[in-house]
């Protein structure tokens, strides 16, 4: 009998300690789990302030760095820290932030909290090849953010019979007022050559443009939205020095806010306020930017944003 009150003893101890061990494994997995959801929120939240920041380069480096950082705190707990903020050449924002996350079970070990951190930076590139473009060709220039641009000449102006109007996709007055109404849907690429489309093109002209201003008539360069249809991605040529119809070279893309035509008849132009845009990962999609190069090549104002790293 007494081996056996042993063994029955034994038995408990066994069992206790066992139960001990498997309550111990899974707190640990429990206060595992729960740090790597907070790691994951917290790189979440570190990557879209860094793409949020990045909109204002590389202009803006102090606002860039201050919208990162409201944009991490708004978006962040209480208690949580911005480790690092730095901008690189005025093309890049990185961002680290840290976070002090409490354990649940693992307190009977004597362990309170384990820190988190994240860390990402995005910048800015060049978009290389876009679709929906308008049929209008700027040339290059330095333009001036807010600026009155004429997009598409009237008579008496322009080269040799070219207006600033594009053949995009083929020629004649139907395609062309059509691309002026929906964007073209190919893909132009830097370095691409497009054909000029000679002659005044004052009807199709003037009637392309008020459809886009209708679409949002409402909108003005300080309230429009990203998605409005009077924001018009136009691209810039190497010249427009060119007789007749002829191929000009694209060398980047604009956007500009269509503010509408001016004059009447054959006089017609049509103008628009110069402005930046810069296209985050998620929108590229949708806003026909379908390529990027890998650095920051030209800049009249069109970017694209990715993240460049995110750990």
């Amino acid at each position: 009998m007494q081996i056996l009150r042993e063994q029955k003893g034994g038995i408990t101890v066994l069992v206790a300690l066992t139960f001990t061990i498997v309550m111990g494994l899974g707190a640990v997995a429990v206060d595992i789990g729960n740090l790597y959801l907070h790691k994951t929120r917290l790189q979440n939240m570190a990557d879209a302030a860094a793409l949020a920041g990045v909109q204002e380069l590389p202009d803006n480096g102090d606002k860039a760095a201050q919208i990162a950082r409201n944009y991490a705190m708004l978006n962040g707990k209480s208690g949580d820290m911005i480790t690092d903020l730095t901008i690189l050449q005025n093309v890049q924002i990185g961002i680290s932030v840290k976070r002090s996350v409490p354990y649940f079970f693992a307190k009977i070990f004597g362990l309170s909290s384990q820190d988190v951190s994240a860390s990402s930076a995005a910048r800015i590139v060049t978009v290389s090849a876009a679709s929906g473009i308008v049929p209008f060709g700027v040339v290059k220039q330095n333009f001036v953010y807010g600026e009155r641009y004429i997009l598409k000449y009237g008579g008496g102006s322009g080269y040799d019979g070219n207006f600033a109007a594009l053949a995009l996709g083929g020629s004649g007055s139907p395609v062309y007022q059509n691309n002026i109404k929906y964007g073209y849907s190919g893909s132009i690429k830097i370095g691409d050559w497009i054909s000029t489309e000679p002659g005044n093109m004052s009807g199709p002209t003037g009637e392309g443009v008020s459809y886009r201003v209708s679409e949002d008539y409402t909108a003005t360069f300080e309230t429009v939205h990203k998605d409005s249809a009077r924001i018009v991605i136009v691209p810039i040529l190497d010249t427009l020095e060119v007789n007749g119809r002829s191929d000009v070279q694209v060398v980047g893309f604009a956007g500009f806010f269509l503010e509408g035509v001016g004059s009447s008849g054959n006089d017609n132009f049509v103008y628009g306020r110069f402005m930046k845009l810069v296209i985050p990962p998620a929108d590229y999609q949708t806003s026909g930017f379908s390529e990027l190069a890998d650095t920051l090549t030209s800049t009249y104002g069109v970017y694209g944003a990715r993240l460049v790293s995110s750990e």
